[in-house]
C-alpha cells in the first residue's frame, strides 16, 4: 500500500494522467486501475498528504499503522501535531481513531481554527438508484439546508396536488398526466440540485443550470468550402474565434443559412436547422451511452464528426462519436486525432501520435508472489509479522484528554499555553 501511494503521488506530481487525456489523477486510477470514483479520490487525496507527513509516511512503510488509519490520520495532521497523531494511532484501534479525529476537527471548527464552510464536509451528490428513483444526498450549512427543505416543501405540496386525480379521468389522459408528473418530478430534482449549487458557489456533480445561453457565431461559407485550415468566424461583437473552436462548435450547431450581397445588405435566410438532426443524436446517445473517451464514460456530452462536418463530413451514425465537452476540446483544440480501425473500433492518438491505451498492461511475477514480496521487504529493510500493526489499545480511550493534547499541540495559547475546550465541546 505504501508502494502504492507513493507512485500515485510521484505519478500526479510529473501530471502522467494528463498526457493520456484523463480528467484528472483520480479518473486515470479509475479508468486504468478499476478503483471507485470516490476511493481513487481518497488515494490521491493520501498520498499528496503523506508527502508532506514524513512520519506517518514511515509508519506505513513498516507496516505500523494500517491504510485505513492513514486515511484518517491525514484529514487532521500537520508537522506540528504529526508526532501526537501517530502516538494515537499506534495505541487505539482504527475505530477509536476515527472517533478522536473527528471529535477534534469539530472542536477546532467550532473554536474558529477551521472553517465551518470546508469543502470536504459540504457537498450535494445524486445517484440513480436500481428502481428508477433519484437518491439526492447533502450536506450543507443550516442557512443552505432551509433553502433546501424549503424546496422539497413546495414540491411535495404540489405533488400533493397533482396525486388528486378525479375518478371520471379516461386511461388516455390519466397516462399522459403521469407522464408528466415524471417529467415534472425530474425537473424538480434538477431544480433541488440547482439550488444546493447556487449555495455552495461552484458546480455540484454533473448537474448545471437548466436555463439555456444561445452564442451566434457567423461563419462565411467561403471559410467553410477552404482546405485542411479550420473557418474564420465571429461573434456578434466583432470578436474573432479561433478556428479549432469554429471547428468544435459546427460539430453540433444549429445552423442558420444567411445569403447577402456584395456590400452586406440581407438577401435571404434559411430555416434553422441542426448539424445533427434530433432523431439522430437520440440514436447516438441510445448508442454511446455517454463519453466515447477511454475511461472517460460522462453523460453529458456533444455529438462530434469524425469527418469533420465543415469537410464535409456525412451526417450518419457512423461518422459520429459521442464526446463530453473536455474530450471535445482535446480533439478540436489540443490537437489529438480520431481514427476509425478496422473493426469499427475507434482509436484516439495524442499530439505526440501515441495511442491512447484500451487495455491494462500488467507485469508478470515469476515463482511465488508471498515469496517475492518477503524478498522484497527483506531487502526494504521491513519486518512485518504478526505484532506489527497491533493496537495497544485497552478498549476505554480517554477522547477528552486526546483531542484536548492535540488542541494544545496545535494552537496554545500565549497566557498559559494551553487552548481552553469546554467540557460540552469534548463531549459532542
Amino acid at each position: 500500500m505504501h508502494r502504492l501511494l507513493r507512485c500515485i503521488r510521484r505519478f500526479d506530481e510529473a501530471g502522467g494522467w494528463v498526457p493520456q487525456g484523463a480528467l484528472s489523477c483520480a479518473h486515470w486510477l479509475t479508468w486504468r486501475i478499476g478503483f471507485d470514483i470516490g476511493a481513487a479520490r481518497e488515494h490521491v487525496r493520501v498520498a499528496r498528504a503523506l508527502g508532506g507527513l514524513p512520519r506517518i509516511d514511515e509508519a506505513l512503510r513498516l507496516g505500523k499503522v494500517s491504510y485505513s488509519k492513514v486515511r484518517a490520520l491525514t484529514r487532521a495532521a500537520d508537522p506540528g501535531n504529526e508526532a501526537t497523531l501517530l502516538e494515537w494511532a499506534e495505541n487505539s484501534t482504527g475505530a477509536e481513531l476515527e472517533k478522536v479525529i473527528a471529535k477534534y476537527r469539530r472542536v477546532m471548527r467550532v473554536e474558529g481554527f477551521l472553517p465551518v464552510d470546508d469543502p470536504a464536509f459540504r457537498f450535494v451528490r445524486r445517484r440513480d438508484t436500481a428502481t428508477g428513483m433519484v437518491q439526492v444526498t447533502a450536506q450543507l450549512l443550516p442557512e443552505e439546508a432551509a433553502i433546501v427543505m424549503k424546496a422539497l416543501e413546495i414540491a411535495r405540496e404540489r405533488l400533493s396536488e397533482s396525486a388528486e386525480v378525479s375518478a371520471g379521468t379516461s386511461t388516455t389522459g390519466l397516462r399522459r398526466r403521469l407522464a408528466a408528473e415524471r417529467r415534472e418530478s425530474a425537473d424538480r430534482v434538477d431544480g433541488l440540485l440547482w439550488l444546493a449549487e447556487a449555495a455552495l458557489g461552484g458546480k455540484v456533480g454533473d448537474v448545471s443550470p437548466a436555463s439555456p445561453v444561445e452564442v451566434v457565431v457567423h461563419v462565411d461559407q467561403a471559410e467553410l468550402d477552404q482546405g485542411d485550415r479550420g473557418p474564420d468566424s465571429s461573434l456578434d461583437d466583432g470578436r474573432s474565434i479561433e478556428p479549432e473552436s469554429t471547428e468544435r462548435l459546427l460539430c453540433d450547431a444549429a445552423v442558420v443559412r444567411v445569403v447577402e450581397d456584395a456590400r452586406g445588405s440581407l438577401l435571404d435566410v434559411g430555416r434553422r436547422t441542426r448539424s445533427i438532426p434530433t432523431p439522430i443524436k437520440r440514436a447516438l446517445r441510445a448508442r454511446d451511452g455517454g463519453c466515447r473517451f477511454p475511461g472517460c464514460g460522462r453523460q453529458r456530452t456533444d455529438g462530434h464528426h469524425i469527418v469533420r462536418w465543415s469537410k464535409g463530413g456525412a451526417t450518419s451514425l457512423g461518422n459520429l462519436v459521442s464526446l463530453c465537452r473536455r474530450h471535445h476540446r482535446f480533439v478540436h483544440e489540443a490537437g489529438w486525432r480520431i481514427e476509425t480501425s478496422e473493426r469499427g473500433g475507434l482509436r484516439f492518438c495524442d499530439t505526440f501520435g501515441s495511442y491512447v491505451p484500451t487495455h491494462d498492461v500488467r507485469g508478470v511475477i515469476h515463482g511465488d508472489a508471498i515469496e517475492v514480496l518477503r524478498a522484497d521487504l527483506a531487502d526494504a529493510g521491513i519486518n512485518i509479522d504478526a505484532s506489527t500493526a497491533h493496537p495497544h489499545s485497552m478498549g476505554t480511550p480517554d477522547y477528552g484528554a486526546a483531542v484536548e493534547a492535540l488542541i494544545r499541540k496545535h494552537v496554545p495559547k500565549p497566557d498559559c499555553g494551553e487552548a481552553d475546550v469546554s467540557a460540552e465541546t469534548l463531549e459532542g
